[in-house]
């Protein structure tokens, strides 16, 4: 392989070092501020580091442009970088007979202790000795077309398995072996690219004093994004998608996913009216678009449509407080009462009539909390708070009934969920937000925390209601909300005196959506190396992939 010279080592040294600073090489991004918390150095008090492309965020996915609000935000609450983009920075260009290279390129190769370890060693100079057995169990050629092993007995076999030859192919993109046990032998070919995402986990590292990587749980490729969010106030701009682009383009779909992350909420257009407003079709336009964007909404315990209704009407409010649009309803999320809160992203379709809405964000206030007023923050946190109802909104058909009614039997099913009403994940970063006054149960809270958690709560409720961090939008018809209801609160839209009003809601789960993102980010992959396609990708733990996925490996 012809050695690169040196002015272009240099420029490719700097080219690296730039893309290798980016979550995403393709798109230019601002550059990140770390913000000190006031507890220095303690994990649950970290703030967010944010980018000027997505602080007051992602716009409609074709030419237009965000502007970042430049009203003044709370000090010690919202913290962002400057409004500069930095630029895009090209490769450089290689000359006749030069080849560019990459850190995951294979250098060297060797089997060691007669076959049953190999040897690795890589471009940017890590060097790994890995096991023959986890080599040949981990072939593409042991899958099938389904994506299931060939067999079940071949991990039976693993142990029989040395390598009698290994050899750097294709200038370092590939590995060639040649496997034998007994008098039988087969040769294989293993992508350099994958071997360098697997080493850190499953080799022994050779080229320094380091530790491996380890796996630990399921994992996912949107948690980088979440350890990154940026709080948000009243004055961000709505993200706005388009319904065509994201049902067309899986690159926008990618876009739309993690906007859903950060900053939890959009406004998609163009998705239209339904054909007719009886219950089985009013959601439709809604349901087709989330099924091409990400799956099937989930399906509600009882009721026939996998998306509700509500009706600016006499009827419509007599299934209860939820659907009694004269009724005010403070900020709250959903599936608050369900537990684990299954309902991930929630998406508000406004069938017919315009109305003016609001949302705020539960990071924004969970966050305030935790810098003014610290001692509530820690009852937020850990004291368990019960969400309870019995739900009989439906008839045994599925159909709406009125809760009035007691000539009609409903099919009754009860929910409850006791939980902290800020929920923060292992890293001590804020998980998820479940709040609803309305649905809040009969809390059996000790004798000894009670009057101090009531009065956090207190605070927490009023600062749910702030002007603040209330954002205020208007809501055409048409078109469809979408919020991360993990993150988002909602409130009550405004509807005109005299519009008549249709707005159909449904949910997805947090599993679908990640796992609907790595098949997405699966085929950006494959898309940017052909090579590296689905033999390669699929049956791959999410912290392997996630290396994949992006341009850094």
């Amino acid at each position: 392989m012809m050695m690169i010279r040196e002015e272009t080592r240099a420029l490719l040294g700097q080219w690296r070092a730039r893309m290798g600073a980016c979550p995403a090489a393709h798109l230019p991004i601002a550059p990140t501020v770390a913000v000190v918390a006031p507890s220095q150095g303690n994990q649950a008090n970290r703030r967010f580091a944010t980018s000027a492309s997505k602080q007051q965020q992602r716009s409609v996915l074709s030419t237009a442009t965000t502007a970042t609000s430049t009203n003044k935000i709370p000090p010690g609450l919202l913290f962002g970088a400057g409004g500069a983009v930095a630029p895009t920075v090209a490769r450089p260009a290689l000359e006749q007979n030069e080849t560019m290279v990459v850190k995951h390129q294979l250098v060297a190769c060797e089997p060691i202790n007669s076959g049953k370890q190999l040897v690795l060693k890589f471009a940017d100079g890590t060097k790994y000795q890995v096991h023959t057995s986890w080599l040949k169990d981990s072939s593409p050629k042991n899958r099938a077309a389904d994506f299931y092993r060939t067999s079940a007995a071949d991990v039976w076999k693993l142990r029989n398995f040395s390598i009698v030859s290994a050899t750097v192919a294709e200038e370092g993109q590939k590995l060639q072996v040649t496997f034998e046990t007994g008098s039988d032998s087969a040769t294989d070919f293993f992508e350099a690219q994958w071997l360098h995402a697997f080493a850190p986990f499953v080799g022994k590292p050779l080229h320094a004093d380091v530790v491996g990587e380890v796996v630990r749980g399921t994992g996912s490729l949107l948690r980088n994004l979440h350890r990154n969010r940026t709080a948000w106030m009243s004055d961000i701009e709505m993200p706005v998608f388009d319904a065509a682009t994201l049902a067309a383009s899986e690159d926008a779909q990618v876009d739309f996913l993690e906007n859903m992350v950060d900053p939890g909420i959009a406004l998609v257009t163009g998705v239209g009216t339904p054909e007719h407003l009886e219950r089985e079709f009013a959601g439709k336009p809604m349901e087709d678009l989330v099924f091409k964007i990400i799956g099937k909404l989930n399906q509600h315990p009882v009721r026939s449509t996998t998306y509700g209704v509500m009706r600016k009407t006499a009827d419509s409010a007599k299934q209860g407080a939820d659907y009694d649009m004269s009724n005010p309803l403070s900020m709250h999320t959903d599936h608050s009462v369900y537990q684990g809160t299954p309902g991930y992203l929630q998406f508000l379709y406004q069938a017919e009539g315009s109305v003016r809405s609001k949302v705020c964000d539960g990071l924004a206030l969970a966050e305030y909390v935790r810098e003014h007023h610290p001692e509530a923050f820690r009852l937020l946190t850990t004291v368990q708070m019960t969400h309870s109802s019995r739900n009989t909104l439906y008839s045994r058909e599925g159909a709406p009934r009125s809760v009035y009614d007691k000539t009609s039997a409903p099919a009754p099913f009860e929910l409850v969920h006791t939980h902290p009403i800020i929920q923060l994940d292992e890293e001590g970063l804020v998980e998820k937000v479940v709040q609803s006054e309305t649905k809040r149960g009969v809390c059996a809270l000790s004798y000894d925390v009670y009057n101090e958690f009531m009065e956090a709560y207190e605070v927490w409720t009023q600062l749910c209601e702030d002007p603040r961090f209330i954002k205020h939008f208007d809501w055409p018809e048409g078109t469809m909300v979408v919020t991360n209801n993990y993150r988002t609160l909602h409130g009550r839209a405004s509807v005109p005196p005299g519009m008549a009003r249709t707005m159909c809601f449904g949910y997805v789960n947090k599993i679908l959506v990640e796992n609907r993102y790595r098949l997405l980010k699966q085929g950006q992959a494959e898309r940017r190396n052909p090579d590296m396609d689905h033999r390669w990708l699929t049956r791959i733990p999410n912290q392997v992939l996630e290396k994949l996925t992006t341009d850094t490996n």
